[in-house]
């Protein structure tokens, strides 16, 4: 996941939670002024109400006035007492009981809500009556839907809008950044070139891209020396190698030597000539993971293979081992002809040496992956182990145990993904991205 759409997810989680929690504290405060301003007319009302009935006491006999939307009952003495001794004050608001409640609506056939206020007072008979006031809360009600629609579109509006505003931001601040991370992909050790960070107004990218430059700096004399080793190591272990070697064989064409001197000799020049394969299996790999074979042209898979397995004919019959090739498509990946070489016959080597006599190995290759399958040994290999170095999946004494190691070392160069599995036949499986 990029670092903008990161950093964008994050922001957004956050903006929908602050704003939400703002939108609904603003609408809990703007229904409470509704409130409270229809309270205020309620109240507003009752003392009209009451001030009227103690003027016109005949007001007290006409309990219900719908048109007017109150109405006044007498309520029982001992109540209103229970209920004013509660209360000190006949005017405190403690004894106005306010709360929502629906009524029929004959104009709109329907219930409506409504806002009803209800008190008790002493009249001028001597005696206490209640006061029920409704009022009507359609339109208030309408009002906050159109209130809450509002906040809703607001809430939408604000959010997307932020969010736009902050990619469009987080794009250009970013967008050094990913010039240098650009420029890092495509840099390479060895090719001799200096790396130079591209300029940013950031302080932070600029100190990055400094910090890059001398890191590359040092990676590149590293790489250099590095380079210079595998070179001279090459050279000065493989020629006394050779060397050694040459003077055992004309030292063993001496007829002066015994069986027993001569099998000794024998021994001696297996032993050196393994140390010979040993060491170009690791200069081998240093080289590959050193990035010393920059050379890349498109490499016919299809071709390689079969020149490969003609090659191999020879130690395939004397090993008694049949090869099959199957060419579903075409196969061709840009890379070093020479490690595809070296990957093709490390995989069709390994094949024929660890199979059993009359035995098969077959190379099936398609747009996308090439596939080796052998029949061999019956248990399967450890896939947790199999491309380590030095791991020896037989008693081969000729066998330097780095094979696999290095076609691992070649695939993860290009990014091919190499994997082994068991199905009665052991199968190497690669796949070119």
């Amino acid at each position: 996941m990029k670092l903008q759409v990161y950093t964008l997810r994050y922001l957004l989680i956050a903006l929908l939670g602050v704003i939400a929690l703002w939108a609904s504290l603003f609408y809990m405060v703007i229904l409470e002024e509704v409130y409270d301003n229809i309270d205020d007319g309620l109240k507003n009302s009752k003392l009209l109400i009451i001030r009227k009935a103690q003027q016109s006491p005949e007001l007290l006999t006409n309990h219900e006035s719908e048109i007017n939307q109150f109405t006044i009952k007498p309520v029982p003495m001992g109540r209103y007492i229970a209920r004013n001794n509660r209360d000190d004050d006949d005017d405190d608001d403690h004894q106005n009981v306010i709360y929502n409640d629906h009524k029929y609506m004959e104009y709109d056939d329907d219930y409506e809500p409504v806002r009803v206020l209800k008190t008790v007072f002493m009249a001028s008979d001597g005696n206490p009556y209640e006061l029920t006031i409704t009022a009507s809360m359609v339109e208030e009600d309408e009002l906050m839907e159109d209130l809450m629609t509002a906040l809703i579109a607001l809430y939408i509006m604000l959010v997307v809008s932020i969010v736009i505003i902050n990619y469009f931001i987080l794009k250009k601040v970013w967008r050094s950044f990913y010039s240098l991370l650009d420029k890092l992909r495509h840099f390479k050790l060895g090719t001799g070139t200096a790396f130079t960070a591209p300029p940013s107004p950031i302080d932070e990218f600029k100190i990055l891209g400094k910090e890059l430059e001398a890191l590359l700096k040092r990676n590149e004399a590293t790489y250099a020396s590095q380079k210079q080793f595998i070179e001279n190591a090459s050279h000065e272990l493989q020629t006394p190698l050779a060397i050694s070697i040459n003077r055992l064989e004309l030292f063993a064409e001496n007829n002066t030597l015994t069986e027993e001197q001569m099998d000794a000799v024998g021994k001696i020049t297996d032993t050196l000539s393994r140390l010979v394969k040993l060491n170009k299996s690791l200069l081998m790999l240093s080289k590959i993971e050193n990035k010393q074979f920059p050379d890349e042209t498109a490499v016919d898979f299809n071709e390689l293979t079969t020149q490969v397995l003609s090659d191999f004919e020879d130690f395939a019959a004397f090993k008694s081992v049949s090869l099959q090739i199957i060419q579903n498509e075409p196969l061709v990946f840009n890379m070093n002809k020479g490690l595809a070489l070296t990957l093709l016959s490390n995989l069709i080597k390994n094949a024929i040496l660890h199979n059993r006599p009359d035995g098969t190995v077959t190379i099936a290759l398609s747009e996308k992956q090439l596939t080796i399958r052998n029949s061999g040994s019956e248990k399967p290999l450890n896939p947790d182990f199999v491309f380590n170095r030095f791991a020896r999946h037989s008693t081969n004494e000729n066998s330097t145990g780095l094979g696999l190691a290095i076609v691992k070392s070649i695939s993860s160069n290009y990014n091919l993904y190499i994997g082994y599995a068991f199905d009665g036949e052991h199968v190497f499986n690669i796949t070119f991205p």
